[in-house]
């Protein structure tokens, strides 16, 4: 969650990290001393696509979220602006994903991230996102 109390409030209702949404992923991220964060998910059947398998959109939200709490660690609220994700292998229901991201740079008003999903220290998914200021979207 964004450290200010003002921004925790406007992000409380959010389907990946929320605290007030009882249908959302309600994920927690944890900053490393390098700036990282890592965070870890265990689907259940909700999430599931084909059979056994997490559906890939959820896979998505996990390391989109995952970028965006690099920034959120860091005040900074966001607006995802790309997000290009490579699936490695299916994630199983049941299993637990640790996620890792992290900043790469910063061009202007622009922040370049990306994003890991693991299952038993197996890549399974990967991302690159760039997220813009809030108040820069247009």
């Amino acid at each position: 969650m964004p450290p200010n109390g003002k921004e925790k409030h406007l992000h409380e209702n959010c389907f990946a990290c929320g605290s007030n949404n009882g249908a959302g992923l309600r994920l927690e991220f944890d900053e490393k001393d390098d700036g990282s964060v890592v965070g870890y998910f265990t689907a259940d059947l909700r999430f599931e696509g084909y059979p056994g398998i997490v559906h890939g959109g959820i896979i998505a939200t996990l390391l989109d979220s995952t970028m965006s709490h690099c920034l959120f660690k860091k005040g900074i609220m966001p607006l995802t602006g790309r997000l290009s994700i490579r699936y490695s292998c299916p994630i199983r229901v049941g299993t637990v994903v640790k996620l890792e991201g992290r900043i790469r740079k910063r061009v202007h008003k622009v922040f370049f991230l990306e994003a890991g999903a693991f299952v038993d220290g197996e890549k399974t998914a990967y991302a690159e996102g760039r997220y813009m200021l809030r108040g820069e979207a247009g």
